[in-house]
């Protein structure tokens, strides 16, 4: 597919989640409320173990969010989303380190720049974000709406909620570019890209 114009790269085909491992990490996930903030508990803490500069990205992201419902939520999601890449990719995952994640973070707002300033661009950045990790950004819309429909005079401003959102599409971007070629190759030959 063309694209006129993206400050994303690309996500090498051997680094795309496939959709029955997320639909494995769903499962997993459900439960009671008790067992299901256990797992959740467990999943955090081997982010910070595993990935410490994700953890503490999206630490000071969700701690600046007041709102219950959507810190929640986008606890749940950042525990999902590492689980999902860890589940996908057990042996190639590499660690994001902070420079990785600010080249994440920084093409994610440079991407959502060029799109703004252009009338004519009908792609949001999480619609090319989705192209590429078709599975998990599935997953986690399905989650921010389904969380925004179920909340009732108590739910999140969608400012919080967006917050929740860029902060996960961060960790996707950052996560799909840790993960090793299946020969252990770091970063991904011309031939491996969409």
């Amino acid at each position: 597919m063309f694209f006129r114009k993206a400050a994303i790269r690309p996500i090498p085909r051997y680094a795309v989640v496939d959709r029955r491992v997320v639909d494995e990490v769903e499962r997993m996930l459900e439960g009671e409320s008790v067992s299901l903030q256990n797992k959740l508990d467990r999943l955090f803490a081997q982010l910070g173990q595993k990935q410490p500069a994700i953890y503490s990205f999206v630490s000071d992201e969700l701690g600046e969010i007041p709102n219950e419902l959507a810190q929640s939520l986008g606890y749940f999601l950042v525990a999902a989303v590492h689980l999902i890449f860890s589940e996908a990719f057990p042996n190639r995952l590499e660690e994001v380190d902070e420079s990785a994640l600010a080249l994440a973070l920084a093409t994610l707002s440079a991407d959502e720049e060029l799109r703004a300033l252009d009338p004519l661009e009908k792609l949001d950045s999480d619609d090319l974000i989705a192209m590429n990790q078709p599975a998990v950004v599935e997953f986690v819309q399905h989650h921010v709406r389904e969380a925004y429909d179920q909340a009732d005079e108590d739910a999140p401003p969608i400012e919080q909620l967006d917050r929740v959102y860029r902060a996960i599409l961060v960790q996707i971007i950052a996560l799909s570019h840790a993960v090793l070629s299946p020969s252990g190759v770091s970063g991904p030959p011309s031939e491996s890209l969409h």
